[in-house]
């Protein structure tokens, strides 16, 4: 386990490769290899799923953040497909609304 104020390293994806297939071509105990790698068995356990889940593109970094183009969420549209749609919207908006109003009148 990483010592206090210490930073985590970073592992290459061959790194994880080879240790994966070590423990799953020659059967090398998980337990062994986070001895002699000075890794947590779990950490091991993890790439083992994601190697057999995924193959070895599973252990590569994975970007961070939200993907470029995708929606933002809870901001209101600025342009509309349709009119339907606009006033589809609208008409939810104005709904929350009176239940708002309602809400604060029974206060």
């Amino acid at each position: 386990m990483a010592k206090k104020g210490s930073k985590y390293q970073k592992r290459t994806p061959e790194f994880k490769v080879e240790i994966v297939k070590r423990h799953l071509l020659e059967g090398v105990s998980v337990e062994i290899l986070a001895k002699e790698n000075q890794l947590e068995p779990r950490l091991i356990r993890t790439w083992r799923s994601l190697y057999v889940k995924d193959g070895e593109d599973g252990l590569k970094p994975k970007p961070k953040g939200r993907p470029k183009g995708s929606p933002a969420i809870g901001r209101p549209k600025k342009e509309y497909v349709s009119e339907m749609e606009r006033l589809q919207h609208e008409n939810a908006r104005l709904k929350l609304e009176v239940a708002r109003l309602k809400k604060l009148q029974e206060l």
